[in-house]
């Protein structure tokens, strides 16, 4: 059995089954089986294709996830012919054409991931193997060497800064994770009960600047209500560096689903733990407030700029919007999530 998997260990597993696949069939050597799930080492018919199977017991949604496809690899479903009958079974598999030093490194994460999980259900399983697999592939459309641009490395910390502030004003573990939607993309960073909250980060230390990346994101009439995080930092010798607050951060976790998603929403923001080395700033935060958008704030959106104009970016001052709170647990009823605590 495999315990935190390195890359030598797997590179080693798939060297051993070389040229030994079947026309049609699979050559597997068993990394580990525990709770829940079995993974195991593989390489596939004549192409002899480099393969992680994952086993996952238990029933899986009746309406299935579609499978990640693409970006060097693909997840298909398979069937092991004489392997635990009572598991359904998922194999990733390189691409010719994907990199097999970056496929190493996500099956590498894919494998430990699987064993932090085993454990839990089938369905959560099951969930966190699609969660991270979609994650890497986010990555890979990123095109960058694994480290962030100072820009992102910010924009993540403060983020990240709310989200610490979730999880100790009581939301629960998997529903600030789940809420958390800037590193996919999402029109806003954090999507909570019946409203939102989209994170701005600054480190002037004065007046507050910030980018609006469309006419939809500062539109209350999409998600009600809607703030804004206004976080300043200042950087200073003994502030935190982005990999510090990403442990703190995880410190406060204790359950494995939401430590999942964590690592995985790390992924799809562009941060690789092995990179942590790379972030030598240290930044501490001066000030995080919460400021309501409503009907009569200042903001550019479709229902207020001329039909022809369909997209815009602009710079806005933070400073138009009253501040409410300076706490997430001040805003938390009128977003209609209770505290876990209560």
């Amino acid at each position: 059995m495999l315990r935190s998997s390195s890359d030598t260990e797997l590179v080693a597993a798939w060297r051993a089954l070389s040229g030994q696949a079947a026309r049609d069939g699979w050559k597997l050597i068993e990394l580990f089986s525990l709770g829940n799930c079995c993974v195991m080492a593989g390489r596939r018919g004549a192409r002899n294709e480099e393969s992680v199977l994952v086993g996952v017991k238990g029933p899986l949604p009746s309406q299935p996830f579609q499978l990640p496809r693409g970006q060097g690899f693909s997840l298909i479903g398979t069937e092991l012919r004489n392997h635990s009958v009572d598991h359904s079974w998922f194999a990733l598999v390189r691409q010719e054409s994907g990199s097999l030093e970056l496929f190493t490194k996500v099956a590498v994460d894919l494998v430990n991931l699987m064993e932090s999980s085993a454990a839990q259900d089938g369905l959560r399983i099951h969930s966190a193997m699609i969660s991270r697999i979609r994650a890497w592939q986010a990555f890979m459309k990123r095109d960058s060497d694994g480290v962030l641009s100072t820009e992102e490395e910010i924009g993540l910390f403060g983020e990240l800064l709310v989200l610490r502030n979730l999880l100790k004003d009581g939301v629960s573990e998997f529903d600030a994770l789940d809420g958390w939607a800037g590193p996919d993309d999402g029109l806003h960073d954090f999507l909570l009960g019946d409203g939102a909250i989209e994170v701005k980060t600054t480190t002037t230390p004065a007046g507050f600047m910030a980018r609006i990346a469309s006419l939809d994101q500062l539109d209350d009439s999409l998600h009600q209500p809607l703030y804004v995080a206004a976080v300043r930092l200042a950087q200073l010798s003994e502030g935190a560096t982005l990999p510090d607050l990403i442990d703190q951060v995880a410190g406060l976790l204790h359950d494995p689903g939401a430590s999942a998603l964590l690592s995985s929403r790390l992924v799809s923001a562009g941060y690789m733990d092995m990179t942590r080395t790379e972030y030598t700033r240290r930044f501490q935060c001066s000030e995080l407030t919460y400021r309501i958008v409503g009907g009569d704030s200042p903001r550019l959106t479709r229902s207020n700029v001329p039909p022809a104009i369909h997209e815009a970016r602009y710079l806005m001052d933070l400073g138009a919007l009253p501040i409410v709170a300076s706490t997430y647990a001040d805003i938390s009823n009128s977003l209609g999530v209770k505290n876990q605590w209560n």
